[in-house]
């Protein structure tokens, strides 16, 4: 506070250019202190310089405003500010700040529910950040990209790009980033109703979102988590994780994901038979939603209302919130043709004419409720395909190695303690390879990770076009790679390792028309008698290391250092 009490008596003594900056500087000691003194600052620095042309400055200060509308979510507001910023910016040369003006823009679309436009600018962005090689941004990009077919009920789709979006975040070693994937990745699972699976995910976001201290982002994984319960039957532990998510939500004032987390509440009281809690929320959330003009949480709000009035036998009511629901629907994702059915609302004054009435709307809300289940089966039916795929493409992710796509840590112990128990049957040995790549430090020194990460790919390749059908080879950590030779005895597990090593240091690379010169050394073990695994992997990343010692580009067996 002392800074901004000196900035504002500064203020009062500034005129001419000085003032904007001044003006400037308390807009953003204002952003974390009092959105709106920001906003009212960053308004009056506009103010001053409304009246000079080709001014620069006039475009930062439009889309900072964007931002700031952003963030309080006036999201109207904030697309007017952005694009006469997007505008005024066409020269602008900083690229990665376009890009990110792009998405912001794609992002204040999507909330507004024109998921074309959003798609749009989302792209648009992707574009320039991949032409300037912004691995956070990319991965940015492609998982808002994912949140648009994830919305448009494309799960395919949505899951490529939520993949590709994970793997350069692991790369990056971004934890707040790799929280939201794995919080979308969540979802997809919930959507094919793994619900065990789905809250692996959400708990390992919700861990990491603690780890990085980010609060505001946990009310949505708590309204997820809260979601599956509820699919489960277990109401009071969905009503205690979205009353996690309303509260954190509220505190910070975050009025989307608190409209949503209210409709899922109160879905939840109306299970519960707790009406009068189920309308308090349900009124909040559309009032929200009306604010924000996000359709999409007034179109969830009217739904369940009508589910409420049903429940209470309120037909006029049920039905008139039933066809803005449906109205909603129609205008939001287009999947609703035709008009619906006009209901006369004249109540004659006699009782029984009255309940005539309303009878008759509770039989036109009923048809209309089965004509729409029958449609949400053949929905479901087409969409069964896909999410099986999907599901399947998740389990090979949580098994894979995102950079090689070779069997990952995980997956490739997985299948040697397989082999562990069938040599407890069978006495079939087999062998265990490590192998490092000689001086791969050297790649990064000296042409940068992209480099690096050339290595690894095409390594990977070639050593898995050399193996054998039963043989299977995952990466181990960094420069590390393991391999699995089933029914294969010391001489065997030996002459193929020399195969791959021999095949390495004859083949040619080029990186960008830089030639690399790549060697590898590898240690030999057999697994030949019960022993524990960590120890038969243990001997044979020894003999690696005697490998180093001896020179590199080289294959040891682990009895050539036991004697």
């Amino acid at each position: 506070m002392k800074q901004v009490r000196e900035l504002e008596e500064v203020l009062y003594k500034t005129t001419g250019k000085d003032k904007y900056k001044i003006l400037s500087q308390l807009s953003e000691v204002y952003e974390k202190i009092s959105i709106q003194k920001s906003i009212d600052y960053a308004l009056e620095t506009l103010d001053l310089l409304q009246h000079v042309k080709g001014n620069p400055k006039k475009a930062e200060v439009y889309i900072r405003l964007g931002d700031l509308f952003r963030q309080t979510n006036e999201y109207d507001k904030a697309m007017t500010y952005y694009h006469t910023g997007l505008e005024l910016s066409k020269s602008m040369k900083n690229d990665k700040k376009r890009a990110e003006l792009l998405n912001n823009i794609g992002e204040v679309s999507f909330r507004l529910n024109n998921y074309d436009q959003a798609l749009e600018f989302y792209l648009k962005s992707l574009k320039i950040r991949e032409e300037i090689h912004d691995k956070k941004g990319i991965s940015d990009s492609l998982n808002t990209v994912g949140n648009i077919y994830f919305q448009l009920k494309n799960y395919n789709n949505a899951l490529d790009y939520y993949q590709k979006s994970l793997s350069i975040r692991l790369e990056l070693k971004d934890d707040i980033a790799i929280a939201k994937s794995y919080n979308n990745i969540g979802n997809m699972y919930s959507m094919i109703k793994d619900y065990p699976k789905a809250l692996e995910y959400y708990y390992d976001s919700i861990k990491l979102y603690d780890k990085g201290g980010e609060e505001k982002l946990r009310s949505s994984v708590y309204n997820n988590i809260g979601i599956i319960h509820r699919e489960k039957g277990e109401l009071e532990l969905a009503r205690e994780n979205f009353e996690k998510a309303i509260k954190i939500s509220e505190e910070l004032g975050l009025a989307y994901n608190h409209a949503n987390a209210s409709n899922e509440c109160a879905r939840t009281y109306l299970q519960m038979k707790k009406f009068n809690e189920a309308e308090e929320l349900l009124k909040t959330a559309m009032n929200e939603g009306k604010k924000l003009n996000a359709r999409n949480v007034v179109q969830e709000s009217s739904q369940i209302l009508s589910e409420l009035y049903n429940e209470k036998k309120d037909y006029k009511n049920a039905y008139s919130y039933y066809k803005q629901y449906a109205d909603l629907k129609d205008s939001i994702y287009g999947e609703l043709s035709g008009k619906i059915a006009e209901i006369q609302s004249k109540y004659i004054a006699e009782q029984k004419e009255k309940e005539a009435e309303i009878y008759r709307l509770k039989n036109v809300e009923m048809a209309k409720y089965i004509k729409d289940l029958q449609k949400a089966n053949d929905i479901i039916k087409k969409k069964n395909k896909e999410l099986t795929e999907a599901y399947t493409k998740l389990d090979l992710l949580a098994r894979t190695d995102p950079l090689t796509r070779l069997s990952n840590r995980r997956d490739i112990l997985d299948k040697i303690k397989y082999e562990a128990l069938k040599y407890e049957r069978s006495g079939e040995k087999f062998i265990i390879v490590i192998s490092d790549i000689d001086n791969f430090k050297t790649f990064n020194d000296s042409y940068g990770h992209d480099c690096g990460d050339f290595v690894l790919v095409n390594l990977a390749n070639l050593m898995k076009s050399v193996l054998r059908k039963q043989d299977c080879i995952g990466r181990w950590g960094g420069e590390e790679f393991i391999f699995l030779m089933p029914k294969t005895d010391l001489e065997g597990g030996t002459m193929v390792a020399e195969k791959i090593r021999k095949k390495i240091e004859n083949e040619t690379f080029y990186y960008r028309d830089i030639k690399l010169n790549i060697t590898m050394t590898f240690g030999v073990n057999v697994f030949d008698s019960i022993m524990d695994i960590d120890y038969c992997i243990s001997k044979a990343d020894e003999a690696l290391y005697h490998g180093k010692y001896k020179g590199k580009n080289c294959v040891v067996r682990s009895d050539e250092i036991d004697d």
